[in-house]
Parts: C-alpha cells; sequence; structure tokens
C-alpha cells in the first residue's frame, strides 16, 4: 500500500501521513490524536516506507560506510561482523567495500560512499589517504579510522599497542632460549607494520643480537610468499625462532617450514591468532588483538560524532594480549 492509499483511506492529505512516518508529527502541528491514528493503521497493515524515499524526506540515510584491506581476512571478516551489530543497536545498516591494499580503489570508494549520502564512514585507510581523509574532515563527515593512522592527520582513531605487543612477542622468544630470530613481515609503509618491525630491530639491538629480516609480497600478488620464506631459511640455516608480522605471513612461513621438514625445529610467534593456529601440533603462541573491543570502541567514537559533529577527536589505543600456549613455546 502506498502513501496515497493510506492517506485516502484515513481521509487525511498525504503530507500528513508522510510527516508522521517520518517522525516529524509536530513539527507539522499535527495533532496527537491524528499522528496515533496514523501510527496505528501504519502499524496494523504493516506498511513499511521505502528507504530510499524515507532517506530523501529526513535527510538521513542511517548508513554508514565500512571500508577496509579485505573484508574476507580472519582480522577484519569479524572486526565487521562486530561492528554492524553494534551499529544496529543504533538503528544503522552498514555498507562494506575492501580497498586490496590499492590507493586508487580506495579513493573511489570512498567517493562511492560519499555520493550514497551514507552518515559516517569507518576507515582502515590504506597508505596514500592523506587527501580523502583530510577531505572529508573538512567536510565535517563523522570519521573513524582504525587499525591503521595517517600520520600528522588529527581525527578520530582506535587502534591496538603494536609497539610494546610485538616487544612482548620478540622477547619471549629470547626468554625461551632462541637465539637468533628472523622476522618476517609484509613489504608496507603502513604505521602499525613498522611499529611490529621497530619492536623487532629494538629488542634485538638491546640484546646485542644481529637482525634476520625478510620482506614478502601479498597484495600486489607478485611472487610466492611461501617460495620467499623457504629460500631465506635454506640461505640462513642459523636462524631459530620467527616473529611473523601478520597471521597470514604466518601461515606462508608454516608452509614453508613444512617444505623443509623444520616445523618442530623453529621457535614460532606471530601478531595476530588465527584457529588454525591452536590446532597445529606444536600450537603457535600469537599476538591477540582484542577484535570486540575494537569495534565497540570504534563504534562509541562514530555515534558521538554523529550526535556531535564538533566533537574533539579522541584516539584509544586497547591493549593487546600475549597468548601462549602450552604446548607450543
Amino acid at each position: 500500500m502506498s502513501i496515497s492509499e493510506i492517506a485516502k483511506h484515513l481521509n487525511v492529505s498525504k503530507s500528513t501521513v508522510s510527516l508522521v512516518i517520518n517522525g516529524k508529527a509536530e513539527e507539522g502541528r499535527i495533532s496527537k490524536a491524528s499522528a496515533q491514528r496514523i501510527r496505528d493503521y501504519i502499524e496494523e497493515i504493516g506498511y513499511k516506507p521505502n528507504a530510499l524515499a524515507k532517506s530523501l524526506a529526513t535527510g538521513k540515510s542511517r548508513t554508514i560506510g565500512l571500508i577496509v584491506e579485505n573484508i574476507g581476512d580472519s582480522f577484519f571478516g569479524p572486526i565487521a561482523l562486530h561492528i554492524e551489530e553494534y551499529l544496529r543497536k543504533h538503528e544503522y545498516q552498514v555498507l562494506y567495500s575492501s580497498t586490496m591494499g590499492d590507493n586508487t580503489l580506495a579513493a573511489e570508494i570512498v567517493q562511492t560512499m560519499l555520493e550514497k549520502q551514507v552518515e559516517g564512514i569507518i576507515l582502515a585507510p590504506t597508505d596514500a589517504m592523506r587527501t580523502e581523509v583530510e577531505h572529508m574532515l573538512k567536510s565535517k563527515v563523522p570519521l573513524v579510522l582504525f587499525d591503521r593512522k595517517i600520520p600528522n592527520v588529527q581525527t578520530n582513531y582506535v587502534g591496538t599497542d603494536n609497539y610494546e605487543a610485538s616487544r612482548q612477542a620478540v622477547e619471549h622468544l629470547l626468554q625461551q632460549g632462541y637465539e637468533r630470530i628472523g622476522m618476517v613481515t609484509i613489504d608496507s609503509q603502513q604505521p602499525q607494520m613498522q611499529d611490529r618491525l621497530r619492536a623487532y630491530r629494538e629488542v634485538l639491538s638491546e640484546d646485542g643480537r644481529e637482525e634476520q629480516l625478510l620482506y614478502v609480497s601479498f597484495l600486489a600478488r607478485s611472487g610466492d610468499p611461501v617460495d620467499a620464506i623457504t629460500k631465506w631459511l635454506k640461505k640462513n640455516p642459523q636462524i631459530d625462532g620467527v616473529f611473523f608480522s601478520t597471521n597470514y605471513v604466518c601461515i606462508a612461513g608454516l608452509k614453508a617450514m613444512r617444505k623443509l621438514d623444520r616445523e618442530q625445529t623453529l621457535g614460532v610467534i606471530t601478531f595476530d591468532d588465527l584457529e588454525v593456529l591452536e590446532l597445529m601440533r606444536p600450537q603457535i603462541s600469537c599476538v591477540r588483538q582484542p577484535l570486540e573491543k575494537i569495534a565497540k570502541a570504534v563504534v562509541q567514537m562514530l555515534i558521538e560524532q554523529l550526535n556531535d559533529r564538533d566533537k574533539p577527536f579522541n584516539e584509544k589505543i586497547i591493549k593487546s594480549k600475549l597468548q601462549i600456549r602450552e604446548s607450543s613455546l
């Protein structure tokens, strides 16, 4: 049934019905009795207003854009589900998109989201999104960055203690007696990856040990990370422990170790957990980021910005947990 048909049945104007549907009865000076009569009839027939028409009438889409690197991976996927759950409690729906680390694609996604009139954006930026972020800030688009920052840009941000957690991971390898510790990381300038690398380097330097570092490429799909790690381990047989900067790098490393039959001889710890790591024999210890806490903080920060666009920016750093598994290190 259309608004016209509802208005005809109740013998009122279409504008009166529209105002009531869009929560503007008082603003339109419609009596409480008339407004309630319209609401009761709408409920009786189960009328659902067209989302586009309602957004045009109210100027609000009730949608939030969520832009991440890869919505299908083990970090962003669960966080997205938590974000969606928390935003639904505030009657917002979520539009997802993945940048795959491509700066041009990321800029296009932001523009598309804004054209779709999302009311706010939650963004895990690529390493060259300064222009897009500064434009949103200038336009006062409610915005929260998470997982990685854009250096020297003041905005809302939720992240974890990448540097401190990585220090703990590398120090744990040393405490367990591993002496020649290597690190495998991705070729990225993103701040969170640089923090993990800096922690590894500083812990080894403080302990008077040499770095054994390998960069691998994932997003560019150039080369085979498993092959690269296999060659690196063959070239450096002295390595007895490895810190992996992400869980997907760790999986590639475990495949390489299996090819070389070194699963039982190398100490392994990784940043970010995966269920499969607990099923490995030996189990793999990790830095576990608090995904639900991150999502909750992101949504809370965004809702505050939606309610007050002049609210000062906020930054929240949430501690990760060093998950040591008994049958591993």
